[in-house]
């Protein structure tokens, strides 16, 4: 297995320096781009930020606004300037001959999207996008961080989490998650074992920089896993050249004891460049507002109100290296996330009293317990060819998955070696290829091709999926066309052919502890070939200066899963026996997004509904029979069905001066079974959540960017729940924050203090795994972060 790791990273690095070395040894006349940025009033702006896309590289304006860049390559680029307390720019411009591009800055207050707002796959900047984007940077997440990155994007409307404890917790948005919901990170979609409740999102959160949100179906670009939504993580802005920067981040949490620290370098040194960061942070059993739970009319203790053996550890390295050239740029990164983390006991089988007593130690990780590992090398490059960007991305990953608990033998079989109950390993191989063309001012064309192969192999004592490869092969093409100044147009089609095959699975069936009798089939071998088409139409128009209008209407496909054709067993993890179904077909999908939005002066305003109808939608549904298996449960089926979801997000924020603003957003999804006239398990309830924020720029030449926040979200009761599945009641929560920045002498040290369910409040989570056994979530939880940055020059040679 270790050979076979360095055989494919090797062979990354190879294929990646041989379709870049030619473009780097490459002869083309250079070209100088120049000028200078000031704002409506005619007054110049020094240290304004001014990012080239496609050449990710970027400057800042000197103390009389002027910028420069030397030695471009003729081509067509897309330039992003950014200045605190101002709109951001977004300049389209092809390079001919020297240029000088001077820009004008519309000043406001409000909260905008970071600068980099272009759409990084198909080059699509705000104005011209006809579907929901929200982008988030690196200040967001540390204002707003959770446990896992999962639940710090719960702050955004339409994004929420399925949680397993306060450690392991995946995305939803809109409603949609496991395989619908896409997550790409450096423009390679993350394969992991998504498909289960309790598999979490194994990316180190504070290694990220850049998130672009798509929220709705974006199978044309990402593919089948995208028709929820798509979260795209984007490489960080590389800095200056000859500079370098580092930061020390340092947090605790008191509601479940939790230590962590990351640390970064990153630098560029005459266009090379690097980047390494190390995280680790562990966490004890967290505390709830209760002593005792029901499960079954039966009353169970919490001793010392804390959920015991759901403590976690994680470990995480990332390193990243590359060149920034005329011609591009091109980079190889590796990283590796590593997390044990601790299940609470009553989760495996019927919770017992005994099970629960406290063990004397809050931070010791028992069995029931999963341990994930996830390697990861990707290559990206972005190559100006015949004056237009050729993107590559490729990628290797594996992911190792175990599941533990305590051994026990089959019948009259023998007791496992080990406590590895289910043993999951994953490689895949990934490629995507684009080409952006730019037809001409008004139109460009994207054309694209991808590729994946993947293979699974299973172990452990228990069967719940069996091995299984499959291949994907894709092709699509898309238009983006300005018909004027205030509407625009974009339109694409995809194909993907997908040939899955599963390998049967013989459990044995033994005389005694030695001898085997016969064979049960778990499930059989099962070939199946899905080829679907997917596309759409869209449009943002520019009502007036202040109102924008977006439409999307298209149609998407989503290929069944191993899990859905082929699982069969216990998955203690989601404490249920899942069944699938080989007969299932492809879901297909059609879409409608709309999407209305205001912006004047110190007022913004959006509403973003939509309408999604399913046809063979699939879904996993409680079959109201228990399992015949020990301590399964009850057992869960996958069924498909017609299915519509719709609702929406409004997002509103207005400024009562500089200082303080104030802003209320909301979101609501419906999701219902046509044919059986039911509502979709798992749906998230209405939410609503206003905000305060106190802000000042500069108090004294000691404190900066101090700010002040107190939220409340409430959460309606969901009542509309599929059958057999739990209702939830409502409540309110209390969040509050706090932070600075403070110069000591020459040293900047920023700290932001935070408090979440202030009240202590009592309460179940709709999506929470734990919910099916009423336990209520975390109590009051304060959080402190302290980042330490350093940043310097890198001597010439």
């Amino acid at each position: 297995m270790k050979k076979d790791l360095s055989c494919s990273i090797y062979r990354l690095i190879l294929l990646s320096f041989f379709y870049v070395a030619p473009f780097a040894l490459s002869a083309q006349a250079f070209y100088s781009l120049k000028g200078t940025i000031r704002n409506t009033e005619n007054v110049l702006l020094p240290g304004a930020t001014v990012f080239i896309h496609e050449l990710n590289i970027g400057t800042t304006t000197d103390i009389s606004g002027n910028y420069q860049f030397l030695k471009i390559k003729p081509g067509s680029y897309h330039m992003h300037v950014y200045y605190t307390g101002y709109e951001t720019a977004v300049w389209t411009f092809k390079i001919s001959g020297n240029e000088n591009i001077d820009i004008i800055l519309k000043s406001t207050s409000l909260e905008l999207k970071a600068f980099v707002i272009e759409e990084s796959t198909l080059n699509i900047d705000d104005q011209e996008r006809s579907m929901s984007v929200e982008v988030i940077n690196r200040e967001f997440i540390q204002k707003n961080a959770g446990t896992s990155f999962a639940q710090t994007l719960e702050k955004i409307p339409g994004i929420n989490s399925i949680n397993l404890g306060t450690g392991i917790s995946k995305p939803v948005i809109r409603g949609m998650a496991f395989n619908r919901v896409a997550v790409a990170e450096n423009g390679i979609k993350q394969e992991g074992q998504q498909w289960g409740a309790d598999h979490g999102l194994e990316i180190d959160q504070h290694n990220i920089d850049r998130v672009e949100i798509l929220k709705g179906p974006a199978s044309l670009i990402y593919g089948s896993d995208a028709m929820g939504g798509v979260i795209n993580i984007r490489p960080a802005i590389v800095p200056h050249e000859n500079t370098f920067t580092s930061s020390l981040l340092l947090k605790g949490a008191s509601n479940n004891d939790l230590i962590g620290t990351s640390a970064m370098v990153e630098g560029n040194r005459k266009g090379n460049i690097f980047r390494f960061r190390l995280t680790h942070q562990n966490y004890a059993d967290y505390k709830i507002p209760a002593d005792s739970f029901v499960y079954n009319n039966f009353l169970l203790p919490i001793e010392g109100k804390r959920l015991k053996n759901t403590a976690g550890v994680e470990n995480n390295f990332s390193s990243t290296i590359g060149l920034q050239r005329n011609w591009g740029h091109s980079t190889v990164t590796f990283s590796a996330f590593d997390q044990h983390a601790g299940l609470f006991p009553g989760a495996h089988g019927t919770p017992r009293a005994f099970k629960l007593a406290h063990d004397g130690d809050y931070r010791n990780i028992e069995l029931p317990a999963q341990k994930t590992k996830h390697f990861k090398v990707i290559s990206n490059s972005n190559l100006l060819v015949f004056k237009n960007w050729l993107t590559i991305d490729m990628g290797y990953q594996q992911n190792h998955r175990q599941e533990l608990s305590v051994p026990f033998a089959h019948g009259k079989g023998p007791t496992p070696n080990g406590d590895v109950e289910l043993d999951l390993l994953l490689q895949t191989y990934t490629a995507n290829v684009r080409y952006q063309v730019e037809k001409s001012e008004k139109s460009n064309f994207v054309f694209g091709l991808s590729g994946n192969f993947q293979q699974n192999n299973r172990g452990g004592f228990q069967f719940l999926i069996p091995d299984y490869t499959s291949k994907n092969i894709a092709g699509f093409v898309f238009q983006k066309f300005r018909m004027n100044k205030d509407l625009f147009f974009n339109a694409g089609l995809r194909y993907d052919q997908t040939v899955l095959q599963i390998y049967e699975y013989l459990e044995p069936v033994y005389e005694d502890s030695v001898s085997i009798r016969s064979y049960v089939r778990r499930n059989s071998n099962i070939n199946r070939n899905f080829g679907n088409f997917s596309g759409g139409i869209g449009l943002s128009y520019n009502l007036t200066e202040f109102w924008n209008f977006k439409l999307n209407v298209g149609s998407s496909f989503r290929s069944p899963t191993t899990n859905e054709l082929a699982s069969n067993g216990i998955h203690h993890g989601a404490f249920r026996h899942e069944m699938g179904d080989s007969s299932l077909g492809s879901e297909r999908g059609y879409q409608l997004d709309l999407g209305l939005s205001h912006h004047k002066g110190d007022f913004f305003f959006a509403l973003t509904p939509f309408f999604y109808y399913f046809d063979n939608y699939i879904f996993l549904t409680p079959s109201g029979r228990f399992s015949t298996l020990p301590e399964g449960g009850q057992t869960y089926v996958f069924r498909q069905t017609k299915a519509i979801t719709t609702g929406g997000e409004f997002k509103a924020d207005y400024h009562l001066n500089k200082a303080m603003h104030l802003g209320l957003t909301g979101e609501y999804v419906m999701a219902h079974d046509i044919l059986l006239h039911f509502p979709l398990p798992f749906t998230p309830p209405f939410s609503v959540e206003i905000e305060g924020e106190y802000e000042l720029e500069t108090i004294n030449s000691k404190f900066r960017n101090t700010f002040f926040n107190i939220n409340a979200k409430a959460f309606a009761a969901q009542n509309q729940t599929a059958r057999n599945e739990l209702k939830t009641p409502g409540y309110v929560l209390l969040n509050g924050s706090m932070g600075t920045s403070i110069d000591f002498k020459k040293q900047k040290i920023q700290f932001i203090f935070s408090v979440n369910n202030l009240s202590n409040k009592k309460y179940f989570n709709h999506l929470s795994r734990y919910r099916i056994l009423n336990i209520p979530e975390p109590g009051r939880n304060f959080r402190i972060t302290v980042v330490i940055p350093f940043e310097g020059k890198i001597k010439k040679k």
